[in-house]
Parts: structure tokens; sequence; C-alpha cells
């Protein structure tokens, strides 16, 4: 049987205020189990909550947040995706690492990452050497 949290020790565990916890509930993003009035958490809505917390410390709106968690449990729905992902905000989207892709679990955009120096060093390498010169004279329509 998995184990269960009372409500005080998720509020101490994740930093939410009974308020926020109490609209989370009553807006279907975290669902405790019941029992008669009580309601107690699993380790899942311990990291959701947690998740929850710090995406909106950060400025990232309530609204955005339960976007970005709705698409991805459509998109990964066999896996509890916020317990294995790393997600990074900027205060207006919600950036998304998994298995080395980054992407927007809001607007499902993937971003490319790459290594801007890498670059800059390719074109110093390339600018020594006549071809760069040549091509460089092709592009603006320079016939040397």
């Amino acid at each position: 049987m998995n184990k269960i949290y009372p409500t005080n020790l998720v509020r101490n565990l994740t930093g939410v205020t009974l308020n926020q916890l109490k609209y989370w509930v009553r807006i279907n993003l975290v669902s405790p189990g019941r029992d008669g009035k009580f309601s107690f958490y699993s380790f899942k809505d311990i990291v959701k909550l947690r998740v929850l917390v710090a995406l909106r410390k950060k400025g990232l709106s309530l609204q955005k947040v339960r976007e970005g968690i709705r698409n991805l449990t459509k998109m990964l729905p066999d896996e509890e995706p916020l317990s294995r992902l790393v997600i990074y905000t900027d205060g207006m989207d919600m950036i998304v690492v998994e298995k080395g892709k980054y992407f927007s679990a809001i607007t499902r955009q993937q971003y490319f990452r790459f290594d801007t120096e890498q670059i800059r060093a390719e074109i110093i390498k390339l600018q020594k050497t006549n071809s760069f010169s040549q091509k460089q004279g092709m592009f603006l329509g320079i016939k040397k």
C-alpha cells in the first residue's frame, strides 16, 4: 500500500498555503484521497505540489502551470512526468528537459540547445582559410 500524508504534513513539506491547497483541490490541480472529512495525499501529490509551488514562486501564472501539467500528462500518459523531468521557467514559459531534448510544456514547441562558443570557434577557424573569404565574397556578390 502507498504511504499517505495528512494535510498539515503536506503543507510543511511543500510550502503550500492552506488557501492555495484548498483552491488547487477545488480546481482539480491535485486530487487528495478522503477519509471522512480528512484529506490525505500521496507521494506523487507531494511532488506535484512542490513543482506547483516552485513554478508559482518563479512567477509562472497558474493558468500556464495548469496548461503545462495538462500537456505533460497527455504527452507522457503512462508515466509520472513531474517526478522525473527537469523543469525550468523564466516566469513566462515552462521548459522541460526529457532525454536531452528541450521543449515547452505550455506550447509543446521544441527548443534546440547549442554551444555558441563552439560556433564562434568554427567561424574563426574558417576565417583563417581562403575558402571562407571566397565564400563570403560569393555571398556578397563580389567576384575576385
